[in-house]
């Protein structure tokens, strides 16, 4: 496939471990790491594109991977995990393209996928953000799927992989860090978009997988971030409390 003539886009990636830890009660369940990701996106991904890595570990084999990966563009390696919007909106002032593309280090890309999304991103300026995963939520509540079968809006896009404009990101401020360190700041960025009168839309049947059994939100474990640690549990109440709060929704 030849290059296809869209908006440069910025793969934007945060990682936390180079072997993600084993899910013990998914222990049969393949594992998809920033390795894999970075093969998929090397040999998949044909639209102009540069890809950042934020590192939030200190796993020294990690680092080394990142500092001698020759298909990273840009990295950061910060000195203690800073959380997923932090992450994210550091990478976002790091890039250079008209398209942010949110990805997490789970996630596998096959050929057309990403570049699917930038155009149908870049075929209605109506569009805020697209992904190929999104949802219905009802309150403070996730409710169901949506666009399992054709383009479809949703109220928010799933946090694994999403693609938004660079200028409608910065218009808008920003992930909120106050989800620090990770849930709902995805969420979040889609009613944002909502209510700046853009559409979040998704559209399925592309080659993007992810595979969330071994993710931190997948079991309850502590997560440390700055100088804190919160189990998966505790964070998602608080998150969730604090989303319900700032879109004045009920619970």
């Amino acid at each position: 496939m030849s290059k296809i003539r869209l908006p440069k886009l910025s793969i934007i990636i945060p990682v936390l471990h180079w072997k993600r830890p084993l899910n013990k009660s998914r222990f049969f369940m393949p594992r998809q790491t920033i390795v894999e990701t970075l093969v998929d996106i090397k040999k998949n991904v044909k639209i102009d594109h540069e890809i950042i890595i934020i590192c939030n570990g200190q796993d020294k084999e990690l680092i080394q991977f990142i500092q001698e990966n020759q298909n990273i563009d840009k990295y950061c390696i910060n000195n203690v995990n800073v959380g997923v919007a932090r992450s994210w909106n550091m990478g976002a002032q790091m890039a250079e393209g008209e398209f942010l593309c949110y990805l997490n280090d789970d996630v596998s890309v096959g050929e057309g996928g990403l570049e699917s999304l930038c155009q149908l991103l870049e075929s209605d300026q109506t569009i805020g953000e697209v992904g190929p995963v999104g949802a219905i939520w009802e309150g403070a509540n996730h409710k169901d799927f949506v666009g399992q079968t054709e383009i479809t809006e949703a109220d928010a896009i799933a946090g694994f992989c999403f693609i938004l404009p660079a200028q409608l990101f910065r218009d808008l401020g920003g992930f909120d860090v106050a989800y620090s360190p990770a849930g709902f700041e995805e969420i979040d960025m889609s009613f944002s978009i909502r209510k700046a009168s853009y559409r979040c839309v998704v559209m399925p049947k592309l080659n993007i997988h992810h595979y969330h059994h071994h993710g931190v939100s997948a079991y309850k474990t502590d997560i440390s971030y700055l100088n804190s640690t919160i189990d998966t549990v505790s964070l998602n109440e608080r998150n969730k409390a604090y989303f319900q709060k700032k879109w004045g929704l009920e619970c």
